[in-house]
């Protein structure tokens, strides 16, 4: 092939190149195009949407819209709170309305049917039985429960009251170790002291130091 020929074949290439290029980026910048139009749409429409609800509203809907979402919020961190408070207790904070209330339900849901719904216990339980299957005690304090201290009362309802019985006696109280966590034992201690009188709160406390190496 000649020179010349050479030549007009790389000129040729070369326009052929530069239409294909010329191509791509026209292809490019409509993609381009389209694409930021299609964004700049849905921005619009957002905009629109939010500008006739708000429109919708007026002052006083927004500021009641606000104020629902405030009072949303406002609820979840509570309830977050109170559950973070109940998974962490260890103690029976009697005077703790939270804890109390917590008890409260884990105790008709689980004791009130044998020690009833006022904490009153079952008739008869003072009776003599020395072979075991007492009737349920009540727990309001009228019983001498008040002698037992809180880990102790913590125990019973965890394990059940035949672990803390002589071999030769029958204690009826289950355990609740599987049907009830730690904290809601507490929650249900709590409870049950919070319907304490202040007098059989310090009898306990009382009875508690006396059995302290110091006391």
């Amino acid at each position: 092939m000649s020179r010349t020929g050479d030549e007009r074949r790389a000129r040729r290439l070369a326009r052929m190149r530069a239409r294909a290029f010329g191509t791509e980026r026209r292809s490019d910048h409509m993609l381009r195009a389209l694409v930021d139009q299609a964004e700049d749409e849905v921005e619009a429409a957002e905009r629109g949407l939010v500008g006739r609800l708000s429109r919708k509203l007026g002052p006083k809907g927004r500021f009641l819209a606000v104020a629902t979402l405030i009072a949303i919020l406002i609820t979840a961190v509570s309830i977050y709170y109170d559950r973070r408070m109940l998974e962490t207790a260890v103690q029976a904070n009697w005077d703790d309305p939270v804890l109390v209330a917590e008890g409260q339900t884990l105790y008709r849901r689980n004791c009130a049917f044998c020690h009833g719904d006022a904490l009153e216990g079952q008739e008869g339980w003072d009776g003599d039985f020395p072979t075991g299957h007492r009737p349920a005690l009540p727990l309001d304090g009228s019983a001498p429960t008040w002698r037992l201290s809180d880990d102790d009362i913590f125990d019973v309802i965890k394990y059940g009251g035949q672990p803390f019985s002589p071999r030769s006696y029958k204690n009826d109280m289950p355990g609740f170790e599987i049907q009830i966590p730690d904290a809601g034992i507490w929650a249900i201690v709590a409870f049950m002291k919070s319907r304490w009188r202040d007098e059989v709160r310090a009898k306990q406390e009382e009875a508690a130091a006396s059995r302290s190496p110091g006391g």
